[in-house]
């Protein structure tokens, strides 16, 4: 249901007031220290209200009302105020990245360290699947007899060697002459777009160097057993996690094994790498390890391409008001560096 102008008022003092106190919050509260204009008696009827509608709960017999997942719902879509970060704390995230070297690693690491430390909750920063990374550069060296050394360079900044051996011997200048040509027509692709596409059409080509063709084959299954569908996940800030839920210590534990399994983070975060803008997730369909928990993802890029995802996770008693602006300012920043580093 829609709520009134005063129902959201009353719904959108009291989120805030229980995000910055921990305590169950009261009319005498909400009368005293917010200028909502209202009696106590009109706040407490409210409150009932709010109450029977399922946006606030009474957990205690002492009339102070926190809000339910429904209520903190209801105020990330339509209540919350995005605060615009300071300059100081802008210079402080682009500070961090200043420190290390511009390698793609480096950069995602840097990113779950600023994103734990400004939210105090916990990070988790999900890079990209090797195959998603695109290629800039790519070599063919004569080993001995028919094997040939493949080393690929990405647009990441990771280098891929990987041998192959072929029934004939090419000598290296024709191998330079295939590496040229395959450079002329694979950089700027993923390794999907390679072995799907670009070199299925190239093998089918007759304009290309003779030796291209005695190789394809070997080159292919060389590029497509290097182990792409792997992919890094950076986690930080997990005391902060501890300290955070205080009181609700009993929520602590399902939130802290979602950290022990991996691959349920992983799987959770790959959700959003093709999406656009800012997830707010707030429980998630009676799933006990996101019991009281808020998790705030989103994606990042490397020029148009979406190829990895980022968020923080903490207990719904966050400040909405300022993680969702540093979420969006870290993307934003993180895409940039990264699309610089791939040119």
């Amino acid at each position: 249901m829609d709520l009134s102008p005063r129902h959201r008022l009353i719904l959108k003092a009291l989120v805030e007031e229980f995000v910055s106190d921990n305590r169950p919050v009261g009319s005498k509260t909400l009368s005293e220290k917010y200028s909502i204009g209202l009696s106590p008696a009109t706040i407490r009827a409210s409150l009932s209200d709010l109450e029977e509608f399922g946006y606030i709960a009474a957990r205690h017999t002492s009339g102070g009302r926190v809000p339910t997942e429904r209520g903190y719902r209801f105020y990330v879509d339509s209540l919350v105020t995005i605060y615009e970060l300071t300059i100081k704390e802008k210079q402080r995230i682009q500070e961090e990245y200043l420190r290390m070297q511009f390698r793609l690693d480096e950069i995602l690491k840097a990113t779950s360290k600023v994103l734990a430390s400004l939210s105090q909750t916990a990070s988790v920063v999900l890079g990209p699947e090797k195959s998603l990374d695109t290629l800039k550069h790519l070599e063919l060296i004569h080993v001995n007899g028919g094997e040939i050394l493949l080393i690929m360079v990405m647009r990441s900044g990771k280098v891929i060697n990987k041998n192959f051996f072929i029934d004939n011997h090419i000598s290296q200048e024709h191998l330079f002459q295939v590496s040229r040509y395959l450079n002329d027509y694979l950089k700027g692709y993923d390794i999907y777009e390679i072995l799907d596409s670009i070199l299925p059409k190239l093998m089918q080509r007759t304009d290309g160097p003779e030796e291209f063709r005695g190789i394809a084959g070997a080159l292919s299954s060389a590029i497509a057993s290097n182990g792409f569908e792997e992919d890094s996940l950076y986690v930080d800030g997990l005391k902060n996690l501890i300290e955070s839920f205080g009181p609700e210590k009993e929520k602590l534990e399902g939130v802290m094994q979602m950290f022990d399994e991996k691959r349920f983070l992983k799987n959770f975060f790959a959700e959003y790498v093709g999406l656009d803008g800012i997830y707010t997730i707030i429980g998630k369909d009676g799933d006990s390890q996101l019991g009281g928990v808020t998790i705030i993802a989103t994606s990042y890029r490397m020029g148009e391409k979406k190829i990895g995802s980022m968020g923080i996770i903490g207990p719904q008693r966050m400040n909405y008001n300022k993680a969702l602006p540093l979420i969006e300012f870290t993307s934003k920043l993180v895409s940039e560096m990264i699309t610089k580093l791939s040119r």
